[in-house]
C-alpha cells in the first residue's frame, strides 16, 4: 500500500545497531513483537490512557497489529511491495515456529490493517472537518483509525453495533494511543529500515501465494516433486521473488495493452463502411488479451472486469448496428455463446491457459510433469479440454504415453508418485472417448 505519515514527528533512535541482513532483521522484529517489554510495542498506550480490562487486551493488539504494519509498510517503500509481502510470509512462518498458531493470527491481523489503513486513505480534509460553537475543527486520521478499528476488529466488543451506538469515548483515547504508537514506532523503524537491505536469497522460507502467477505456479510444481529431475526439484526463496516480479509484469503489460485498447476504441466517434469486420478486430483484441491474462494467472479478477467491461461495449456497439436484421443478432448471439464455451474449456484450468499461451512458461520436457502435478478434478478438466479440441488430440495421445512412461521410470527407481493411479485412470479416460 502507499503509506501516508500523517502528521507524526520525525524522531530517529539512533541508540541501537540494526542488522542489514533481511532474515536478522525480521528475526529481530519479531523478538521485538513478542516480546512484552521491547520497545516500541511495550509503549503502545499514550501517557495517561488506560482502558477497561473487557477493552484493554483486544485495543492493544490492535494497535500493536498497526505498528507492526508500519514495520511492512516502510519496508514497502523501500523495497517494494513484492519484497515487502515475502518478508511478511517469513515473518509469520518465524512466528509460527516461536509459538505455534501464532503466525497465522499475526497474517490475519495484518491483513485487517491493511483493509483498515486504505478504508480511510480516501477521507479528505472536508470530511474531517465539523464545526464546533462556530469554529471548524478538523479530526485527525488517528480519530478514523481507531472508529474503525472498533467498528470493524471482529473481536472489539462494538463489533456489528449500530454507528450511532455509544463507543464510550474509547474512540478518542484510542486514537491518542495509535498516534503515539506510530511516533514510538517510527522513531525505532526508520533507522531499522535504513539499515536493512532486501536480498531473496537470504530468505529461509516463504509461502505460496493464495493464488499464484503463472511462473510461480510452475515453481509450485515443481518444488519437491519427483515427476521433475532432481535439480528442478530444488526452489529457493529468491526464484519465487524473481517469478512473482515476472507475473507482476505481465500482467502489467496486459493491463497497459487493454488502456491503450479502450483509449482508441473510445476515440472511436463514427463507425466505419467495414464497420463488422473492424468491431470484430476489436472484439478479438479483447479475447487474446483476456486469454493472456488467464495464462497469467495470479490476482488478477479486477483486470478480468476491465477487459468484461470493454468487450462488452463492443458488443453493444455491434448489437445496435444489427437492431434491425433479427437473423444478424442470432448468428451474432450463436457465435458468442460459442466463444465462451470454447473459452470455459481451454482456459478454464491453469495447465491448458499456460500451454496455449505465446511463450509458455512450461518447458516442452516439463508438460506432462507438470499435468501430473495437477489436482484430480484439474487434470479432468484438462481432459475434457483436449478431447473437445481436434488439434489438441495429438496432445492428449502423447501425455497419456509420456505420463505411464513417467509412472514405469518411477517405480524402476522405487520413487513414489502421490495420486499417480488415479491421474492416469483420469488420462486415459473410457476407451471410446481417447483419440488414438
Amino acid at each position: 500500500m502507499v503509506w501516508r505519515l500523517w502528521k507524526t514527528e520525525k524522531r530517529q533512535d539512533g541508540t541501537q545497531s540494526w542488522p542489514s541482513d533481511t532474515n536478522q532483521s525480521i528475526k529481530q522484529l519479531l523478538g521485538m513483537y513478542l516480546s512484552s517489554d521491547a520497545a516500541p510495542f511495550a509503549g503502545w498506550a499514550a501517557p495517561g490512557i488506560t482502558f477497561t480490562p473487557d477493552v484493554e487486551p483486544v485495543l492493544r493488539n490492535g494497535v500493536r497489529g498497526y505498528q507492526l504494519a508500519l514495520w511492512f509498510w516502510l519496508f514497502a517503500e523501500k523495497h517494494g511491495t513484492i519484497a515487502a509481502r515475502m518478508v511478511r510470509e517469513s515473518f509469520c512462518l518465524f512466528a509460527e515456529e516461536a509459538q505455534p498458531s501464532s503466525g497465522e493470527r499475526i497474517d490475519a491481523l495484518l491483513d485487517f490493517e491493511n483493509r483498515l489503513a486504505h478504508s480511510i486513505e480516501g477521507i479528505s480534509s472536508g470530511e474531517r472537518t465539523f464545526r464546533l460553537e462556530s469554529l471548524p475543527v478538523e479530526l485527525p486520521m488517528e480519530f478514523f483509525l481507531a472508529t474503525g478499528f472498533l467498528r470493524l476488529a471482529p473481536e472489539s466488543p462494538y463489533a456489528g453495533e449500530n454507528e450511532s451506538a455509544s463507543l464510550q469515548g474509547n474512540d478518542y483515547k484510542l486514537a491518542d494511543c495509535f498516534r503515539h504508537a506510530t511516533e514510538e514506532a517510527l522513531a525505532v523503524f526508520r533507522a531499522m529500515i535504513d539499515k536493512v537491505e532486501f536480498d531473496a536469497k537470504s530468505l529461509s522460507n516463504w509461502k505460496w501465494s493464495a493464488h499464484p502467477g503463472a511462473a510461480e505456479r510452475h515453481l509450485q510444481r515443481r518444488h519437491g516433486n519427483p515427476l521433475f529431475p532432481l535439480h528442478r526439484q530444488m526452489v529457493t526463496a529468491h526464484d519465487v521473488y524473481e517469478a512473482r516480479l515476472a507475473d507482476t509484469q505481465a500482467l502489467h503489460e496486459i493491463s497497459n495493452e487493454l488502456g491503450e485498447l479502450n483509449h482508441s476504441f473510445a476515440q472511436t466517434t463514427e463507425l466505419p463502411l467495414n464497420w463488422q469486420s473492424f468491431l470484430d478486430g476489436y472484439r478479438d483484441y479483447v479475447d487474446r488479451l483476456d486469454e493472456r491474462r488467464l495464462a497469467a494467472g495470479g490476482q488478477n479478477a479486477p483486470l478480468g472486469d476491465a477487459i468484461a467491461r470493454l468487450r462488452t461495449d463492443i458488443l453493444t456497439t455491434w448489437r445496435t448496428s444489427l437492431h434491425r436484421s433479427r437473423h444478424s443478432l442470432a448468428a451474432l448471439d450463436h457465435e458468442e455463446a460459442q466463444r465462451a464455451e470454447r473459452r470455459a474449456l481451454l482456459y478454464g484450468c491453469d495447465w491448458t491457459a499456460q500451454l496455449l499461451s505465446n511463450g509458455s512458461l512450461i518447458p516442452p520436457e516439463e508438460v506432462v510433469p507438470a499435468l501430473l502435478s495437477e489436482s484430480p478434478a484439474e487434470l479432468e478438466k484438462v481432459v475434457t479440454a483436449l478431447q473437445a479440441e481436434p488439434r489438441l488430440h495429438d496432445t492428449l495421445v502423447h501425455c497419456r504415453a509420456t505420463a505411464h512412461r513417467l509412472d514405469n521410470e518411477a517405480r524402476s527407481g522405487g520413487r513414489n508418485i502421490p495420486d499417480i493411479a488415479g491421474k492416469l485412470r483420469i488420462l486415459d479416460g473410457p476407451p471410446e472417448q481417447v483419440p488414438h
